[in-house]
């Protein structure tokens, strides 16, 4: 009886075994992998040396310095570069001013723009890039003021 059992036993192995090992051999696995990329607009102030703050020296004429290195980078269309102050027109002793110099973009300097507490274009036209500029600051001085000093805290942003 025993010997039956073998009987059947190997053929069974055999055929349902085998089989398994083959299809096991030969078998292959599928994976989608999807890759979703953000919209994303980046900007800072680089070659600071630690240091994020200009100094501009106004004696009766307007002086211009240059100053920080401006970068960005998006991987969106039609992006522009704004600045503006904390300080309102009239809050502030001298009309203070800013450029984009030796700009590396696709996207074009507004020229000199006023600085005070609206965001004012700098740089328009920005397409999906690397870029940067250096930045030149004005100050002239108002008629009425007095000599002193005033500090004001730059902001630059990358929207649409």
């Amino acid at each position: 009886m025993k010997s039956w059992r073998l009987y059947v036993l190997v053929p069974m192995v055999f055929l349902f075994g085998l089989p398994t090992y083959t299809l096991a051999a030969g078998a292959t696995a599928t994976q989608v992998v999807t890759i979703k990329v953000e919209p994303f607009a980046v900007i800072s102030l680089v070659d600071t040396g630690g240091e994020n703050s200009t100094w501009l020296v106004v004696d009766g004429a307007a002086i211009t310095t240059g100053s920080k290195e401006l970068e960005w980078t998006t991987n969106l269309e039609g992006m522009k570069v704004v600045v503006q102050s904390n300080l309102a027109t009239d809050q502030q002793d001298y009309t203070l001013r800013v450029r984009a110099v030796s700009l590396n973009s696709k996207g074009t300097s507004k020229g000199w723009v006023i600085v005070n507490e609206q965001p004012s274009n700098l740089i328009t036209g920005i397409t999906r890039e690397i870029g940067g500029c250096c930045l030149q600051y004005d100050a002239l001085p108002k008629i009425s003021e007095k000599a002193g000093r005033q500090e004001h805290i730059i902001t630059y942003t990358i929207t649409e």
